[in-house]
């Protein structure tokens, strides 16, 4: 089985990353179940038609005592199954309350014990609240891939989530790779790759800005409902075969920079706007 989770920082669109990833891995005649770990509520939309499906901590909310798998998933675009954690309810629920919860859940109905192939976790990453590092203590991914952008923040929670795997390296957690989702079809991919190769991991796939990606976005779908012939596809299923590809040899333990580093880093770098 592969158990994969792929972290972000907002607004990098990596949930359109997760289901078009979860697309391809169900081409191959996988199957995939896709968790989203976030408040949200929103990574299987483009799955599930926009579907708005019941989350974890609703279900909970009406029964304390049992959820069983069928409650937990439900099926989405070429049978992948899906599952939402919680539904945002302000000034009342607590993220690491809840997110522990729902991997309580999972344990009592052995959920990742049933017959996957693939399961995908889709993780937001904040620096502020540890739960999102916290199952690394437990080992509930064994393949962390980090989304970034051209942009700065981006790079920058990068850098903040190898520290955290950093920090749990003595389970065996590690980084295997970075997927640029641009935000821009002009990056400049020389700054990227220097940062990338700077903290000791890889690039392992550059996702361009799309407007394939986009449409299929506005039809509530994956690249692969809407345009199975389009050409972007090709970078998402070479990254799946990439992905299924990644032994232990190929683990990438981190080398995250200081915030004196990571301020450092960047001034070298000349930057020229479009509109100059």
């Amino acid at each position: 089985m592969e158990r994969i989770a792929i972290y972000w920082k907002w607004w990098i669109w990596k949930s359109t990353i997760s289901c078009n990833v979860s697309a391809s891995f169900s081409k191959l005649w996988k199957r995939v179940l896709q968790v989203w770990c976030d408040p949200k509520a929103d990574s299987t939309k483009k799955i599930t038609w926009w579907k708005r499906i019941p989350t974890i901590m609703e279900m909970l909310a009406k029964n304390q005592d049992y959820v069983s798998v069928d409650e937990l998933v439900v099926k989405g675009y070429n049978n992948i199954d899906c599952i939402e954690a919680w539904w945002p309810i302000p000034w009342t629920w607590c993220a690491w309350r809840w997110i522990s919860k729902m991997f309580e859940v999972f344990d009592d109905v052995d959920l990742l014990k049933a017959k996957y192939d693939v399961i995908l976790f889709d993780v937001l990453w904040d620096v502020v609240c540890w739960w999102f590092a916290s199952p690394l203590r437990l080992w509930y991914w064994e393949k962390i891939f980090i989304v970034i952008s051209e942009e700065i923040m981006s790079m920058y929670a990068c850098n903040n989530i190898c520290k955290a795997v950093d920090q749990y390296k003595n389970n065996w957690i590690y980084v295997w790779w970075v997927i640029v989702n641009a935000r821009s079809n002009t990056l400049n991919k020389e700054i990227i790759t220097k940062f990338v190769e700077r903290i000791w991991l890889e690039i392992i796939a550059f996702v361009p800005r799309s407007d394939v990606i986009a449409c299929a976005e506005y039809k509530a779908k994956t690249v692969l409902e809407y345009n199975p012939n389009a050409e972007v596809l090709n970078i998402f299923d070479k990254l799946v075969q990439d992905v299924i590809g990644l032994s232990s040899e190929n683990k990438k333990y981190p080398n995250p920079m200081s915030e004196e580093e990571f301020d450092e880093f960047f001034k070298k770098f000349e930057i020229v706007p479009n509109w100059i």
